[in-house]
């Protein structure tokens, strides 16, 4: 009897370990989010012109153009968004492919496209923690987060997927790891298998026996694109708006080896990247100068676009049966263009050119260097190339051969402290373009940082070790008050203080970052005021888990994020045995701004407009990152606001009750803005805290746009 019972617990055992593992597989899968360092990556299965795997911004573009691009970096500043697309198109061998009629195919068993229109059959996220919630004013900003969490998770965040690649009856099975170290949090790890099922429709689409290739084996190169572009802010500081795509960029390689311990089979990496070149048909600086590489502000001359995107090869089987990685991986690092390659021909010899084997060589510099252009091309496209590489179908032998390849992705960049210094000296004419260009170029020296990183992370991974991970996010609380904001956060879990990877109790301080204006740096609204995220405040008090902020100016809009410290003891297997880490201050940043009131009067008569008048300057300096906000103070605790014009208009009203303060965003009550001129605001249906009626006043004011 006891015998059976322990079979009954194992069955039971075994069925709920199936049905998790069936849990994470959703079938039709919603947007998923990379997010857990300082990238911030979306995956959309309809992104591209097919599943995930096959990534394109131009299915994205449209009249909201400025939001297209999926991929931010850093997360902190305004419009960073990069272009980001995935290529992957297979390079067959001249023996090609047999489609499912029989008949073989020189280069793909369905027509001519020229990238793997890979559909999804399903996809999963993954977490260590579940995010964090927000908080603002009684708004919850984070929305309920419906994936799954792992605390054995040896990444911070997971994403997983399976696209069926028709053309050449691949399935591939798709991995992508991000991480909160703040020293790994400037790269993913993509990491993709890929099983020659036969397969040319989803297994729910599935009709007939003729919806899979004959057994075969096939030969070929797997040339894998990681397409950047610069950023948006960028676009828009050149040429005043939001344009298409990266065509201002160019693409190279290098070989580095690597500096960090311990040693690794693979000691040197070759690093395809991107940066921002110049525009043939830029409008000349105040300088004389069209050389827009960076994309220097026309005023101040800082450089917006000096991240330097790139990626790697980290791992590479020897062959579908030996699983070991082949250091002479990768075969090339080939250079094509969207415009004269990808969509431009539909020639067999397109499988040289993505192969490395054409004219244009297999390791070519970037292509002006190279001789192939005189002007930045379209989209420029940079692969790391792996192959030759052999799978088998046999369905006979239940044989379905597969390969796995990894790469990092990351980005880098010169401190924005030298895009500054930098610019401003170019656009005075005290550096030369080409000085410029090799200041951001050193950049590169950054990118390989990153992934040299990633490398180490991957060395870990794939050994089974793991990865050191600073504290989870808290909770946090943000709630404006009469002349104060207050923060407050904490832990759902005390398990939360003790460290993800060796379970020791390590927490050491709380750390409150804060930001007046905008929410992200350099946005347009407050770009005067150059305020950026600071410390605000710190404590080694765990209980201590609430700050006052009592140095605010009334009627501004405030942001806050809180972090986590561990004390670094448990980072001995490390890069940097003892350091102290940090979680993510972007999981807790406040979406919504927190402002200060006085509570409302019991009295009339003392209302003021600020500015007054309201100029675009007086704006500024008063409520950067908001400068049309008109703010009314020493309001009585419950009014009515009605704001005419001059000859008496009345063009919107508002109720108001509780403060002192009242913000106008300078709109009408049709939600348009208003002209300059002189208005009136009248403080009508005026109440004490006990209803008793108080005197109606009008106040002029002038507002000058």
């Amino acid at each position: 009897m006891k015998y059976s019972h322990q079979l009954i617990l194992l069955f039971a055992m075994l069925v709920g370990m199936m049905v998790a593992h069936a849990q994470q597989r959703n079938y039709y899968p919603h947007l998923m989010t990379l997010d857990a360092g300082n990238i911030h990556l979306s995956m959309n299965k309809l992104n591209g012109d097919g599943g995930m795997q096959s990534q394109f911004s131009w299915n994205l573009t449209g009249a909201n153009r400025q939001n297209t691009e999926i991929f931010y970096w850093p997360r902190d500043v305004w419009q960073t968004n990069m272009l980001y697309q995935i290529f992957n198109p297979i390079s067959l061998d001249d023996n090609g492919i047999m489609a499912e009629d029989s008949l073989v195919k020189p280069m793909y068993s369905r027509g001519e496209a020229l990238t793997n229109a890979s559909r999804t059959d399903w996809a999963a996220e993954t977490r260590r923690y579940r995010p964090p919630h927000v908080t603002v004013d009684g708004i919850a900003l984070d929305a309920p987060y419906r994936w799954y969490v792992d605390p054995s998770l040896k990444s911070d965040i997971k994403i997983e997927f399976e696209d069926v690649l028709p053309q050449f009856g691949i399935r591939s099975h798709v991995e992508v790891f991000a991480f909160s170290n703040p020293m790994l949090a400037d790269f993913f790890i993509w990491k993709a298998t890929h099983k020659f099922t036969g397969e040319v429709r989803l297994p729910r689409e599935s009709t007939s026996s003729k919806d899979s290739l004959p057994d075969q084996t096939i030969r070929f190169w797997w040339p894998l694109s990681f397409n950047f572009g610069p950023s948006k802010i960028g676009e828009r500081a050149v040429s005043g708006g939001f344009s298409y795509e990266g065509e201002d960029d160019l693409d190279s390689w290098f070989k580095q080896k690597s500096t960090l311990a311990p040693a690794r089979p693979r000691d040197s990496l070759y690093v395809a990247y991107v940066w921002d070149a110049f525009f043939s048909n830029t409008v000349p600086y105040t300088n004389g100068s069209v050389d827009d590489t960076g994309d220097p502000d026309r005023i101040n001359g800082y450089l917006y676009s000096t991240q330097i995107p790139g990626f790697t090869l980290l791992h590479a089987d020897q062959s579908a049966s030996i699983k070991t990685d082949d250091r002479t991986q990768p075969y090339s690092l080939p250079h094509a263009s969207i415009v004269g390659d990808l969509w431009g021909r539909r020639d067999v010899g397109l499988k040289q050119t993505y192969r490395g084997d054409d004219a244009r060589g297999r390791f070519p510099l970037d292509p002006i260097t190279a001789g192939f252009s005189t002007t930045p091309q379209k989209g420029t496209m940079r692969f790391v190339t792996v192959g030759p590489y052999s799978l088998t179908k046999n369905r006979a032998q239940n044989r379905a051969d597969s390969v796995t390849f990894v790469y990092g992705v990351g980005t880098g960049s010169i401190s924005p402290t030298l895009a500054d210094s930098i610019g401003r000296d170019w656009l005075a004419g005290r550096v030369s373009d080409s000085l410029k260009k090799a200041i951001i170029l050193t950049g590169k020296d950054s990118l390989w940082k990153t992934l040299d990183r990633a490398n180490w992370t991957w060395d870990r991974m794939s050994r089974g070790l793991s990865i050191p991970s600073p504290p989870p996010s808290p909770d946090i609380t943000v709630t404006s008050g009469p002349d104060i904001i207050t923060v407050q956060w904490s832990y759902s879990e005390a398990s939360y203080y003790n460290d993800p990877v060796t379970g020791v109790d390590d927490w050491y301080a709380w750390r409150v970052y804060r930001k007046r204006g905008a929410l992200l740096t350099h946005d347009p609204l407050d770009q005067k005021s150059k305020a950026k995220w600071e410390l605000a405040y710190e404590t080694t008090n765990r209980g201590e888990q609430t700050y006052i902020d009592h140095n605010i100016q009334r009627g501004v809009d405030y942001y806050y994020a809180v972090t986590a410290v561990d004390n670094g003891l448990q980072a001995t297997d490390w890069i940097y045995p003892g350091q102290r880490l940090e979680s993510n201050r972007f999981t807790t940043m406040s979406q919504l701004p927190a402002v200060s009131f006085k509570p409302g009067l019991n009295e009339a008569g003392k209302v003021r407009v600020v500015p007054n008048p309201a100029t675009v300057a007086a704006g500024r300096a008063l409520n950067s990152g908001t400068p049309d906000k008109i703010s009314f103070f020493n309001l009585p605790i419950k009014c009515t606001l009605r704001i005419f014009t001059e000859t008496g208009d009345q063009i919107t009203t508002l109720d108001h009750y509780g403060t002192a303060d009242h913000q106008w965003n300078q709109r009408t009550d049709e939600n348009q803005y208003v002209t300059s001129g002189i208005y009136i605001l009248a403080v009508t249906d005026a109440e004490d805290i006990n209803g008793k009626s108080l005197d109606t006043q009008f106040v002029k004011f002038i507002i000058v746009r």
